[in-house]
């Protein structure tokens, strides 16, 4: 009998007699389980992701010496099936990940596949020998019993993936915001977030998560004609270019059900996209320019409703904004390609309601802002390698609430509020730190907590200076 031991509620069992497992990589699992009479397979799930999700695989497989017949179907999107294919094919060599520098085991592909190095090489080498792999175009077609069978056989090995402790800070339940120039940046101040704050809860994926609720992103110069695409990224710019089409056209990999691009242009029979440009031209002071990828008479009962449900246009001062709902995001995997796709689909619009608009601000709205456990480790490397990097010191980061000049006028602390043009916002005076203190929070002119440690430096300086008599300049 199959019984797996990571990931049971993402698999359908089928025939515990059965010695035939069905991977699907990105095809919907139940719409294929329907056309296997359900007899002939023993367990069909997904492999969306070889770097993740191939040593699970490997391990529910070493658990069930049962399973002597693999058939591999479904569209390969990110080359997950070729990876497990090139492992029983090629087989493995010793390795480290990438990041961590931790020993593994690496598949001989030219793709990307881990495992665990907590796996015996002779138990690797029995499971090569002891499944027979066929990849499978049409899976209807299917013969189960023309699949010949595995020379070799294998003993039953179960050996869970190591779970590790969690440390989590305290911080607001609901509501964060990280701003950047580019979707990289943005991306590894919300992994840094999510991995201290994040609340630990299960899914219905039989893995833990880290989860923020309503994890705001605001992308503010992102060029959609030429994508900052760092080594850090989970992929890189092949497959951003692969992945645009999903969200820009009605176009639909077989064996989908539909994607983001078809759910906005012919879903609800009406092409949204070029309705809400046909409407920004119209009245480009709207407020009511909205694309709704919802459907309310099946999303609320049947499985794979979309995560990206609801985007929102504004034209102001000559900038085209685009606001995205995501009522659920994986931020390691998830989140990169779904900002790319709406930084190009707002391009895409900005020009053909008016070439001469500018590009306004890209803001995400992620819901359940989420990393799954098995990518808390690398999440954890990326932050620690590149932060320094591409996140500015906080003494870099400009405020966008604008700046203060601090002097000493007539014995009373005084503070000039300025734009990022220099014009004179407002003038607070005062004789001590703390009262200054109030009056800016009062105000809330100050929109970093970077700007803010540094007045209440100055501040104190200030006030320093006004009791003992020395002068003061501003640091």
């Amino acid at each position: 009998m199959f019984e797996p031991i990571h990931k049971a509620s993402r698999l359908i069992l089928g025939n515990p007699e059965s010695d035939l497992a069905i991977v699907c990589l990105w095809a919907k699992a139940k719409e294929l389980a329907e056309k296997v009479p359900r007899e002939a397979y023993a367990v069909i799930g997904n492999l969306f992701s070889a770097e993740r999700g191939l040593d699970y695989l490997i391990r529910n497989l070493l658990a069930n010496p049962q399973i002597r017949k693999l058939v591999i179907t479904g569209p390969d999107l990110s080359g997950s099936g070729r990876v497990l294919e090139d492992f029983f094919r090629n087989g493995f060599e010793e390795a480290t990940l990438p990041l961590s520098g931790r020993a593994c085991w690496k598949v001989k592909s030219e793709l990307k596949g881990f495992i665990g190095k907590d796996i015996p090489e002779e138990a690797l080498e029995e499971l090569r020998k002891s499944v027979a792999v066929l990849r499978v175009e049409e899976i209807e077609k299917l013969r189960p019993e023309s699949i010949p069978e595995p020379a070799g056989k294998r003993r039953k090995l179960v050996l869970p993936k190591p779970q590790e402790a969690v440390r989590c800070y305290q911080g607001e339940d609901s509501g964060w915001i990280v701003r950047h120039r580019y979707i990289a940046g943005a991306w590894l101040q919300i992994l840094d977030v999510i991995l201290k704050f994040g609340k630990v809860s299960q899914t219905h994926y039989d893995e833990r998560q880290k989860e923020i609720l309503n994890l705001i992103s605001v992308i503010t110069q992102e060029d959609p004609n030429s994508f900052h695409i760092p080594e850090f990224l989970p992929y890189g710019e092949e497959h951003i270019k692969s992945y645009i089409p999903k969200v820009l056209t009605d176009y639909r990999e077989p064996g989908t059900t539909y994607t983001y691009g078809s759910r906005m242009r012919s879903w609800f029979g009406q092409d949204q996209v070029e309705e809400a440009i046909k409407k920004l031209k119209r009245e480009p002071i709207s407020r009511a320019v909205v694309i709704s990828l919802w459907d309310p008479k099946r999303d609320l009962t049947i499985g794979g409703s979309p995560c990206i449900n609801h985007i929102w246009l504004r034209i102001r001062e000559n900038r085209l904004y685009l606001t995205a709902t995501i009522r659920s995001n994986d931020m390691f995997e998830g989140y990169p390609d779904n900002a790319f796709g709406l930084r190009a689909l707002q391009e895409y619009i900005r020009q053909k309601v008016d070439p001469g608009l500018k590009l306004g601000d890209l803001v995400i709205n992620s819901q359940s802002a989420h990393l799954y456990e098995d990518c808390w480790q690398k999440a954890e490397e990326i932050v620690r390698q590149y932060w320094d990097k591409y996140i500015p010191p906080a003494g870099e980061q400009l405020d966008p609430r604008g700046n203060f000049v601090i002097t000493l006028e007539s014995g009373r602390i005084k503070i000039e509020h300025l734009s990022s043009q220099g014009e004179v916002l407002g003038t607070y005076y005062g004789k001590t730190a703390r009262e200054l203190r109030d009056m800016l929070i009062r105000e809330g002119i100050v929109g970093t907590a970077a700007h803010g440690i540094y007045l209440g430096i100055e501040l104190a300086r200030a006030e320093e200076a006004l009791r003992t008599g020395k002068p003061y300049e501003q640091g």
